[in-house]
């Protein structure tokens, strides 16, 4: 490669050796993915597109080439990354991997092998169609594929029926949620109804009409409806039927435009299930055709460990002429399933939706359909894909990278963890910093040169530097075990009757003002258990009830939670760092305070993205860039003619603040207006906690789509940092694998950023895999003692410590993070 120039690269030029496993390093924003991703697999990417057809080529202009003079010897890539995680609620590890394909031909090519022969036959021809739910053959007549519909529910109404309507029974009355509200008291009045009185206490069919409606029979008000301008107030009179609160919720949550709006009713609905087909969404085909004994639904609801044996018993069962067809699909099948347990997901279900998987399980979902593949002489390009593996299962990992480099693939791994490094036979390490500091190839060589050279930070870590993260631990007293100091008290977050996916537990508790840490193998129940401590104590806070959990205890100085999740910022170019932090809406101000604006009487408002008729540019609305149709092919973003990608008009781009036109301050990395924005304090305060979460390199107009799940989390963490600062009172962080797509250098900003949660008197609760910051925790709750239904359990807790002295496989992990052994334990005979 010659005079790479993607982001940040500077001009760099660089041999990567074939058939290698080759790992990208350096500290975070230091270029790696720009090198691996953006110019190695893009361009690949763009070569394969030329050669199909003239109508891909109109649109692959200079412009939407990685920036680079030369690349000779590129084949044909495969790449897995973090910044590109479809969470479709359709989306599922069946389809994601390919295996759906793979049952669909068997079910229907092999129909009733291994079952009663009395049962799931089925006449007529078969298709691979009817066994997709989400096809007219395969759906549900009735659900059309979903499976079921959400229902509001009279419990989740009404969650304290001891007490009056408006005065804390309900929370969905405690707020002006719709036009009903005010029809309630002259319901009340029309039946002679005292609202002062317990819900519990009040007569049937009044309560009734308030539920579920008053049929035809019409309700005649005066209503009081607040304006926008909190002084007045809009009066009518009005006379109709009341639909009922249950009815009334589905109204408004059906209607509701967009899905964080269709958050604010989902507290008070359930998701039923279809009557006709289960819940499972598929035709009565699907669910009567048996093979191996299970249905097409029964086996997709059975674990990916239970499938291969499944497989295996399908394939005994094969008759001769059966052979021919079956073998070939249940060895690439098998292949497969394989590879899914060998990453460290054997405890999924193939139904398992990809919105309901964590940012690692995911990407080794996906990793997981490109491993599968035969071929030879690709290029395989794994972002991170160690994200979110337990110590225990990353040996795993390196055995199927190592397996692909057999077979005559190059592997080339974007990774941090030193120990994944050091079994790379060639390791570029980028640098010497972040985003503009950054972007130069510091070391091209074997990991022994890279440990050896003084300038590497990720050499430090190969050779053997182990980081300090948290000097001291806050003392827990009063926890199972634990010695308690005469006059030493730790409050207690306590969840009871918890029941969230495998995990289930009478009694879990966290350590009030303190830093836990959730441990076990991947799907051990760590995440389980983080969502539902969030979950329940924002419905304890709010007064509404929650399905995961019955009761909160312990709460009394908490007045917020945040879940700092790794869930995508937004899904359109126009999400940034700056929107999202709000950082962008003071820089709005000041530009529209310059005298040049006044002049031309310009409004913040007018530098919105999201203003038409402003100064964003019209041609792109303000994307910078402007999706084109591939037909076939996935869509493309290509940069804007109009603006040249610089996503306003010349007008507004004629305005400055501090000699920089608006675009230039979106160019700007965070690390660089932290020294530019001094003032006003807000924007500082903003910035600083960016930067302090180790986001220093990232750039303020970063398109949120190009951001991976741990960026995301970052960003989230920063506006967790705050509000704890901002808020009197305590609150609760959650935060799921906070320093995943971390290098070590950077993970101590994060355990810092913790430190001021936790100095601000606020509770932070963390699932990490990563050994050094689960036993720099306060507490931690240890959860096995294996995956999916194995696992679920507390099976150890208290601080680090006592924790190591249990018979986990993280206790192990924290014995030799003790005792300065490494974490990895490789396979003889791998190298």
């Amino acid at each position: 490669m010659l005079g790479a120039r993607t982001n940040n690269l500077r001009d760099v030029s660089v041999s990567i050796p074939k058939g290698r496993l080759v790992a990208f390093t350096g500290v975070s924003g230091s270029g790696k993915t720009s090198l691996a991703i953006d110019t190695l697999h893009n361009e690949a990417q763009l070569r394969y597109l030329e050669g199909l057809s003239p109508f891909v080529r109109q649109y692959i202009t200079q412009r939407n080439r990685p920036k680079v003079d030369r690349i000779l010897g590129l084949g044909a890539t495969l790449a897995v990354d973090q910044r590109r995680l479809n969470r479709n609620p359709r989306s599922t590890v069946a389809t994601i991997t390919g295996i759906d394909g793979h049952l669909g031909l068997l079910y229907s090519r092999l129909p009733g092998i291994g079952a009663d022969p009395a049962a799931g036959s089925a006449d007529g021809y078969l298709t691979t169609g009817h066994f997709d739910r989400n096809s007219p053959e395969g759906s549900c007549a009735d659900c059309h594929g979903v499976g079921g519909r959400w229902q509001a529910q009279e419990d989740l109404v009404i969650t304290n029926p001891e007490l009056p309507l408006f005065a804390g029974a309900s929370p969905w009355y405690a707020k002006w949620r719709s036009g009903e509200h005010a029809f309630v008291p002259a319901l009340a009045e029309k039946r002679g109804v005292d609202l002062d009185r317990p819900w519990q206490s009040l007569p049937e069919e009044f309560r009734h009409g308030v539920l579920y409606g008053t049929g035809d029979e019409k309700i005649e008000a005066t209503v009081d409806i607040p304006n926008k301008n909190e002084t007045a107030l809009l009066t009518y009179t009005s006379s109709q039927p009341l639909r009922g609160a249950l009815a009334e919720v589905e109204r408004v949550f059906v209607n509701a435009q967009t899905s964080s709006a269709k958050q604010r009713y989902l507290p008070y609905m359930r998701k039923r299930p279809c009557g006709t087909c289960g819940g499972s969404g598929y035709d009565e085909v699907a669910r009567s055709v048996r093979l191996g004994g299970l249905t097409y639904p029964d086996l997709l609801e059975v674990e990916v460990r239970e499938v291969r044996a499944w497989a295996r018993r399908v394939a005994d069962d094969l008759g001769t002429r059966q052979r021919e067809v079956g073998e070939p699909l249940l060895q690439d099948l098998g292949r497969r399933l394989g590879i899914l347990d060998r990453l460290g997901l054997a405890h999924l279900q193939l139904s398992r939706s990809a919105a309901t998987l964590s940012g690692g399980e995911l990407q080794r979902t996906r990793l997981a359909a490109q491993l599968s593949t035969e071929l030879s002489g690709i290029v395989f390009v794994l972002d991170e894909p160690g994200t979110g593996l337990h110590p225990a299962d990353k040996a795993h990992l390196l055995d199927v990278a190592l397996e692909l480099r057999e077979a005559g693939n190059t592997v080339l791994l974007v990774e941090h963890d030193p120990e994944l490094i050091a079994m790379a036979d060639w390791v570029i390490d980028m640098g010497p910093g972040a985003g503009r500091l950054g972007g130069e190839v510091l070391v091209s060589g074997p990991p022994a040169d890279v440990a050896a050279d003084p300038r590497s930070l990720t050499g430090r870590y190969l050779a053997g530097a182990a980081p300090q993260l948290r000097r001291t631990r806050r003392p827990v007293a009063h926890g199972r075990h634990q010695h308690v100091e005469p006059g030493d008290d730790t409050g207690w977050v306590e969840l009871h009757g918890l029941r969230a996916h495998n995990v289930t537990a009478e009694l879990v508790r966290f350590p009030a003002g303190r830093l836990t840490c959730l441990t076990g193998v991947s799907g051990s129940g760590k995440s389980s258990l983080l969502g539902a401590l969030g979950a329940g104590v924002a419905a304890a806070l709010n007064g509404t009830a929650t399905d995961t959990v019955r009761e909160v205890i312990g709460i009394d100085g908490f007045s917020w939670v945040a879940v700092v999740d790794q869930e995508p910022l937004g899904r359109t170019p126009r999400s940034n760092p700056a929107t999202y932090s709000k950082a962008f809406d003071i820089v709005r101000k000041l530009f529209a305070e310059t005298e040049a604006a006044y002049r031309r009487g310009i409004t913040a408002s007018w530098f919105s993205f999201n203003t038409a008729g402003g100064g964003r540019c019209e041609t792109c609305t303000g994307y910078g860039r402007k999706l084109v149709d591939m037909h076939f092919l996935p869509d493309v973003w290509v940069v804007c003619d109009a603006c040249e990608g610089r996503r306003y008009q010349p007008e507004a781009l004629e305005i400055r603040y501090q000699g920089l036109a608006i675009d230039q301050v979106l160019e700007l990395t965070v690390a660089e207006a932290v020294e530019r924005f001094a003032a006003p304090r807000q924007l500082a305060e903003t910035l600083g906690a960016l930067h302090q979460v180790g986001l220093g390199y990232l750039q303020l107009g970063q398109s949120a789509t190009e951001l991976s799940g741990g960026e995301a989390q970052r960003l989230k963490l920063a506006s967790a940092i705050q509000r704890g600062a901002a808020s009197r009172k305590a609150g609760l962080v959650v935060l799921d694998e906070p320093v995943s797509g971390l290098h070590p250098s950077d993970v101590q900003r994060v355990v810092d950023a913790l430190d001021v949660l936790l100095d601000s008197g606020n509770t932070v609760v963390v699932a990490e895999h990563h050994i050094p910051v689960a036993a720099s925790a306060d507490w931690v709750i240890d959860l096995g003692p294996g995956a999916g239904p194995d696992g679920g359990a507390v099976v150890a807790e208290g601080t680090p410590d006592a924790v190591a002295t249990a018979d986990t496989p993280t206790a192990g992990f924290f014995r030799r993070y003790a005792a300065g052994l490494p974490l990895l334990e490789v396979r003889q005979g791998v190298r």
